[in-house]
């Protein structure tokens, strides 16, 4: 726009001068006109002439014509001042006379030095005034883009942090511009239907892990009865051992599946600081029967000060499952190394 607007202000000041120009040389010829005309009254009252003045801002020549034939004219000049010993420009009129049967072409002259300061001085005033209005015109519609854009990106910003488990009222700000009123309408929409169905999701994963976690543990208990009992033969008992080993598995799929979905809904916002190498240490100790099961050498290097902010539930279930896999897929007397320093933590087997 700036661009645009610099090319159409340099256009228009082209056409100013050449109008402004085109004026002034008007009004100069109609003054040389009546000059001429004033001129002509004269020579027809007098008998002598002179043919050049000493004022060069009235300066007259005239040449007597014999066969040549002029024209009148307009025409800008030329003129050498003897003051200053410089050419000066002048507008100059020639016109025919003729005094008792003579013709003379007569040229009067009128300098354009102090007419060009003028449209000079015009045409800086009138940059100066368009520069000034296009100056201004920049600075306000900058303030008032800054101030009508405020509003969308700060409808950006609070998307951005939007969370939908959030109990906080997602409100945005109102807005003068209609399409900025109807983006924060459309939005403000959008997220009470993501709210709803977020809703709704959770609550049906609460009921189907609820009630699908009360069969199974009916389930387990009656087949620890029944696995308790002694009453049944070997192909019974091994049926009724697997049919319970599926079953605590099922269990522990389900509890795995609604955990993974509350990270999803990040139902755990909750960041406290915690001491990995603590949490590592416990680990190790309450898998310590399989460690010497397989007779696995550890190697702890652990910086007692490291902490990390996290949510302490998720970071136990992250340290045993990091750590009980290191185990299970190690090799029998190998090594599992846990190397934890302030900006790292390394669990490697054989």
């Amino acid at each position: 726009m700036l661009a645009i607007a610099l090319f159409v202000f340099l256009i228009g000041m082209m056409a100013f001068y050449y109008i402004l120009r085109k004026q002034v040389d008007q009004n100069i010829n109609l003054e040389l006109q009546n000059r001429a005309s004033s001129i002509t009254k004269e020579f027809d009252a007098a008998h002598s002439y002179a043919s050049q003045l000493s004022n060069m801002s009235d300066t007259i020549i005239i040449t007597p014509l014999k066969n040549l034939q002029k024209a009148e004219k307009f025409s800008d000049t030329l003129l050498l001042n003897p003051e200053t010993k410089k050419y000066v420009l002048y507008r100059e009129h020639g016109f025919v006379n003729n005094i008792h049967g003579q013709n003379y072409y007569v040229q009067i002259f009128k300098p354009l030095e102090e007419s060009d300061r003028l449209i000079v001085r015009i045409v800086m005033v009138m940059n100066l005034l368009v520069m000034m209005i296009i100056l201004t015109l920049i600075v306000v519609n900058r303030y008032l883009s800054r101030q009508d854009w405020k509003v969308f990106y700060d409808t950006i910003a609070k998307i951005n942090n939007y969370e939908v488990n959030s109990d906080k009222a997602f409100e945005l700000h109102e807005s003068e511009i209609r399409e900025f009123e109807d983006l924060n309408r459309v939005i403000i929409t959008m997220t009470k239907r993501i709210k709803n169905d977020y809703l709704n999701l959770k609550e049906y994963i609460e009921n189907a892990s609820h009630e699908i976690q009360t069969p199974l543990a009916i389930i387990n208990s009656k087949m620890e009865l029944l696995l308790q009992s002694g009453d049944m033969q070997e192909k019974q008992y091994k049926s009724v051992a697997e049919a319970y080993e599926a079953s605590n598995r099922l269990s522990r799929l389900n509890k795995t599946l609604i955990l993974l979905a509350k990270i999803e809904n990040r139902q755990f916002p909750e960041l406290k600081p915690v001491n990995p190498a603590i949490m590592i240490n416990h680990q190790l100790e309450s898998l310590e029967d399989l460690i010497h099961s397989k007779k696995i050498k550890i190697t702890k290097l652990l910086d007692p000060e490291a902490t990390i902010s996290v949510n302490p539930y998720l970071a136990e279930i992250l340290f045993v499952n990091l750590i009980k896999n290191a185990i299970r897929h190690n090799l029998t007397k190998g090594n599992l190394i846990v190397e934890l320093t302030a900006q790292s933590l390394k669990i490697a087997n054989s």
